[in-house]
Parts: structure tokens; C-alpha cells; sequence
């Protein structure tokens, strides 16, 4: 789909070789985002690469400082939370679009506020801008619980949802590590080290210390501006690209009509009968979550499989799209 007409803007993307920035350069281009410039920039490893966009090869940069972004209206950080913190906290002038928020609870970034498609009004955004100049995309996971919790009118019920993450849901590196350990052991080179957990051919649970949990737990309350009482449990896959979650709805609202409501829920795609599978290799690429539904005596079973890559640059970039809609004062 491509943006609305608006402003063109001048874009940097940081982390644009990460897993997230690559998707956020390539929807750039397919979303036709109105773009004077796009400037790309990475770590020291990252630069120097080239990446296809706009019709031509673009040079990754090295990130030095925050004030190299001081020139453009809107920057994606698609890094690690201490470098994201850090050029957040200078604010150097552009509106900042911060996808490391999605591993915090909202209150751990105050000033930043949480948005998301069908959650967030658009014309919300220009205001967020001008008073923050800073926007916290939530976890792609929190973005699909909130949204079936939301189509089951289960806002103030009780929610069960095990969260099943991909390598790719912690960045390239963490794809690159099962990809080392998957030849490792097949080849019967892997050891181990005491304490450390084997990630490729297993499934463990997250690292409760991380506050992943219940970072999700509170953004997905955010989200819906309620407070439903939500279990989550989340847990590493072995799976290089996608995420998958089970949402267990004791009390959905209407359960009859369950299935219709999921169907129209914006960024679902209710998968039934023979229209396909709806398995993690099924959601690689998409941009719909796609969700299938289980109706039982003691409640609602939905399972969702996503492209968290995908699903959180699809947020960042429709941010942008919000933004570059509001013409510029002083401009016909």
C-alpha cells in the first residue's frame, strides 16, 4: 500500500543492517514513503555494505554521534537499548522512532510515548512529535495480544498467552549464534559451556530477570488502556525467523461470534478450514498476523503466528506515514 500523499521527508534509519532496519529500508521503498533522502547507518561492522533502496545502492554509514541525525525530520533506531538511551537522551532533533522500547515496560521510558496502528489515532502522531519528538514502538508480540484481546472483548478478563520468540525476535546476531550451534552439532563439534544454554534443537524459557514478561504484560495494557489480568510466559524457539503465540481466553464476549470479530480485527488474518496453514513459515514476510481459532467448553484458544521483524518495522513506518501526511506550516 503506498503512503498517503504528504511532505517528503528526510529519513535516517540506524541499525539499517539489524534485522528490523533491513525491513524498515525495504517498506520505505515498497510503501513509497514520501523520501527527499534516506540515510543508513550501523556499527562499525555494519558499514561500508550496500543495500538496495529507492533504485539505488546505498551506502551503510558508521554511526558516530547523536548530532549527525540533527539535519533529518524523522529517525528509526533500530538497535540495542543503551545506544537507543543514549541518542534519545540528547534528542537531537528529528522525531525519534525507538524500536529498542519494545523490550520495556512503558514506565521504564517515561518520556516516550507508546503508538501503534489501530491503537493509536493517527492524528495523534503530529501531536506526540511536536511534544515528545520521540515514539516507542511495543514488542511485536504485545501488538498481537492487545489486538485478539481487544477482538474478544476480554480487555478486563483473564488472559493466558505463552509468547513464543524467534532468534530473529533478538536480532541477526541471535540468528547467526543458531546457525553456529545447528552446524556445530550436527557436525558433533558443539560444547558447551557451564551455565550456558544450548539454543539451537531447543526451547527454554526466557530468562525471567530479562523483564520481558512483564514488559509485555504492560505494554499490551497501554495498548488497550485497560488492565486485564494477563499470564504471560514467554519462551525461546528454535526457529531462525517468526514468532508464534497461543492466547487462552477463559471469558471471550459473545464467544459465537469470536471468529467474526477476530476476522475484522485490523491486522489479523483469521486462517479456517482449508484456506491455508497458519505455521510460522506461514507468517514469514507477512503483515498480517495471522491467528486461528479454537472454541472449547472452558473458553477461546487463538494462535497466532507473526514476522515480529516484520510486524515492528510495519509499526515504525507507519508512524512515518502519519507524519509525513501533515503538510509543513507555511507550505501549500
Amino acid at each position: 500500500m503506498a503512503a498517503a500523499p504528504g511532505r517528503e521527508l528526510k529519513i535516517a534509519v540506524v541499525g539499517a543492517t539489524g534485522a528490523v532496519g533491513e525491513q524498515i529500508v525495504e517498506l520505505i521503498d515498497a510503501r513509497a514513503l514520501p523520501c527527499a533522502e534516506l540515510a543508513l547507518f550501523a556499527t562499525e561492522r555494519g558499514a561500508t555494505q550496500t543495500v538496495e533502496a529507492l533504485g539505488e545502492a546505498l551506502i551503510v554509514a558508521e554511526f558516530h554521534e547523536p548530532a549527525e541525525l540533527s539535519r533529518f525530520d524523522i529517525v528509526f533506531l533500530a538497535v540495542a537499548p543503551s545506544w537507543a538511551a543514549d541518542i534519545v537522551r540528547v534528542r537531537p532533533g528529528p522525531l525519534l522512532v525507538d524500536l529498542s522500547a519494545a523490550l520495556r515496560a512503558p514506565s521504564e521510558v517515561p518520556s516516550i510515548v507508546l503508538a501503534a496502528p489501530a491503537f493509536t489515532p493517527p492524528e495523534r502522531i503530529p501531536e506526540i512529535a511536536a511534544a515528545n519528538n520521540a515514539v516507542a514502538i511495543p514488542h511485536p508480540a504485545a501488538h498481537a495480544l492487545a489486538t485478539v484481546i481487544s477482538a474478544a472483548g476480554a480487555q478486563n478478563g483473564v488472559v493466558c498467552a505463552t509468547v513464543m520468540l524467534g532468534a530473529s525476535s533478538t536480532g541477526r546476531h541471535s540468528v547467526e549464534e543458531i546457525v553456529r550451534e545447528t552446524t556445530e552439532l550436527l557436525s558433533g563439534t558443539h560444547n558447551l559451556e557451564e551455565g550456558e544454554i544450548q539454543r539451537a534443537m531447543n526451547a527454554y524459557p526466557a530468562d525471567f530477570a530479562s523483564g520481558l514478561a512483564a514488559a509485555l504484560t504492560a505494554q499490551t495494557a497501554a495498548l488497550l488502556g485497560a488492565s486485564p489480568r494477563l499470564v504471560i510466559e514467554v519462551v525461546h524457539i528454535p526457529v531462525f525467523h517468526g514468532s508464534a503465540m497461543t492466547v487462552l481466553i477463559p471469558d471471550p464476549a459473545e464467544p459465537e461470534n469470536l471468529a467474526a470479530r477476530l476476522r475484522a480485527a485490523p491486522g489479523l488474518l483469521l486462517i479456517t478450514g482449508e484456506e491455508g496453514s497458519a505455521s510460522v513459515i506461514d507468517a514469514i514476510g507477512q503483515e498480517a498476523i495471522l491467528v486461528m481459532l479454537s472454541a472449547h467448553p472452558a473458553g477461546a484458544s487463538v494462535w497466532c503466528a507473526f514476522d515480529s521483524a516484520r510486524l515492528a518495522a510495519l509499526d515504525a513506518v507507519w508512524i512515518a506515514e502519519k507524519f509525513a501526511a501533515v503538510e509543513t506550516p507555511g507550505v501549500a
